[in-house]
């Protein structure tokens, strides 16, 4: 490639990442700006609602995080590697590809007051939860999915495998090879993806509307109402909760770091006592629920929604918006790798961050640029997700890229730009169409750029299930859930067959 080419994608690439991470820059003065006010400190802390909120928000995360991590060590621990493990990871995508909305909406119909389980048990009464325990409990069940598919590719390591068959082969229990081999190795490994984890838990609007707590809610739900208000005290109230955020965000990061390295110290080391696997039922438990829960979720929305049809123009929004960022998503990720930086930490920033300051930064500029309640609005602040999403897919397969055929195809006098699409992409058929299929489910799954970018006039699937979980037609709930669970899985499924298709034609890609 020449070098004023590759110099002018250089400049396009970070001028289309640019164009997309700009609203970091005002969601900083978002937060920053009242931070430096007494008197709105003063405000928010007078405020009944905030403690509620806090520790409704603490123990929704605290159960969230445990619950995930612990379902997710338990099957770990109980599976791999067997065939079990195989299968179970073959259903995981079918978790994966529900959003959070429609598992919330799911799990709404099913437990809540009024639901099928209280309706068919008339003499049981749904207790009151005021602390979020319900919501934590379902994002653990959908947030342990993700973990274990980031573990699955951790633990393709031929070496972790064989040291771990070599340890149960002289009788050591399933218990004592995930203390001494896999967590030390798979955990310092997953630390990115356990702080987006925390970030997402903690920023859960959508969730948290459909599920609750209502009054007090968490602080995500307060500081998207304070922040949508049209009073300034109440936006900076809703600032100050972000960086509030934040900090209760620091602050369980660097807890559970302080707990790791405790309890890595008082981890014994291979003392050659061998304790053999006991009560194996409650360890292979969660793994036998983790793959039905999806199911029991789809079956759910479809009995409750009764052949309701959901909105056609939300319905034509969210088929839109989701295959248009994703197919930009892609060749921008493709320059990026090609001609951005080799490391880049702050690519990953809104993966990493709540979104709440995002979606105010993004909702600030499309103010100042007169361009909220439009469609293309829209678009641009589902790609600040989307993009750094399709690039963690992308990514590790760019970097396993053989690199003898391009240097075969170089020495055949190909030049650069035809090495790229006609070696390069070929190789990357499959983590394309994988990419895409996340893309699509991230772009579906957002609520707050949509709800404020949109300006109300641009309605998606998510939006109206939020909208009628707190009080709406029970069947149209239902129907709008399923058609937002029933498009990413269409998706998935396209793009597993036309993986199928490839590895049949190019043997070598399989």
């Amino acid at each position: 490639m020449a070098a004023p080419l590759r110099i002018a994608l250089t400049a396009l690439a970070w001028a289309a990442v640019g164009v997309i991470y700009l609203p970091l820059l005002p969601a900083g003065l978002i937060i920053i700006s009242p931070a430096l006010h007494l008197n709105s400190w003063l405000t928010l802390l007078a405020d009944t609602q905030l403690p509620g909120a806090l520790l409704a928000t603490l123990v929704s995360t605290a159960v969230a995080l445990t619950g995930a991590l612990a379902i997710a060590m338990f099957t770990i621990a109980a599976l791999w590697p067997s065939r079990r493990w195989q299968r179970l990871v073959s259903r995981l995508p079918l978790l994966l590809a529900l959003p959070h909305v429609a598992f919330a909406a799911a799990a709404l119909l099913l437990f809540a007051e009024g639901g099928w389980l209280f309706r068919l048990f008339p003499a049981l009464t749904a207790p009151q939860d005021r602390y979020g325990i319900g919501l934590g409990a379902v994002l653990a069940v959908k947030e342990s999915a993700f973990l274990l598919w980031a573990a699955y590719a951790l633990l393709d390591e031929r070496s972790l495998r064989q040291q771990c068959l070599v340890l149960r082969s002289q009788g050591y229990g399933r218990w004592q090879c995930l203390l001494w081999l896999i967590a030390p190795r798979l955990l310092p490994q997953m630390s990115i993806v356990l702080l987006a984890t925390l970030a997402w838990t903690l920023s859960a609007v959508d969730v948290a509307i459909v599920i609750g707590p209502g009054n007090p809610p968490t602080l995500a739900v307060l500081a998207a109402q304070w922040l949508s208000a049209g009073d300034d005290a109440q936006q900076a109230q809703g600032a100050l909760t972000c960086l509030l955020l934040l900090a209760v965000m620091a602050a369980i990061a660097l807890a559970a770091r302080l707990i790791w390295r405790l309890l890595r110290a008082l981890t014994p080391d291979f003392t050659g006592h061998r304790r053999p696997d006991r009560c194996r039922l409650v360890w292979r438990l969660p793994s036998s629920l983790l793959a039905p829960a999806g199911l029991l979720a789809l079956a759910t929305l479809l009995l409750c929604a009764r052949g309701e049809r959901p909105d056609a123009q939300s319905l034509f929004n969210t088929l839109g918006l989701g295959a248009l960022s994703a197919l930009i998503a892609l060749p921008l990720c493709l320059l990026w790798l090609a001609c951005g930086p080799r490391r880049g930490g702050g690519i990953w920033l809104p993966l990493l961050l709540p979104a709440l300051p995002l979606a105010a930064g993004q909702y600030q500029l499309a103010l100042m640029g007169w361009i909220d309640g439009e469609w293309l609005t829209v678009l641009w602040g589902h790609l600040l997700w989307v993009f750094p999403w399709t690039l963690f897919m992308l990514r590790p397969a760019w970097r396993r890229r053989d690199p003898r055929q391009r240097l075969i195809a170089q020495t055949l006098g190909w030049s650069r730009a035809r090495c790229f699409w006609q070696v390069s992409c070929p190789q990357l058929a499959r983590p394309l169409l994988a990419a895409f299929a996340v893309g699509f489910s991230v772009s579906v799954a957002q609520y707050l750029p949509t709800l404020w970018l949109g300006g109300g006039r641009i309605t998606t699937l998510t939006t109206d299930a939020v909208a009628l979980s707190s009080g709406g037609s029970a069947p149209l709930l239902a129907a709008q859930a399923l058609w937002q669970s029933l498009l990413p899985l269409a998706v998935f499924a396209l793009a597993a067959l036309l993986m199928r298709l490839i590895g049949r034609y190019r043997q070598g890609l399989r």
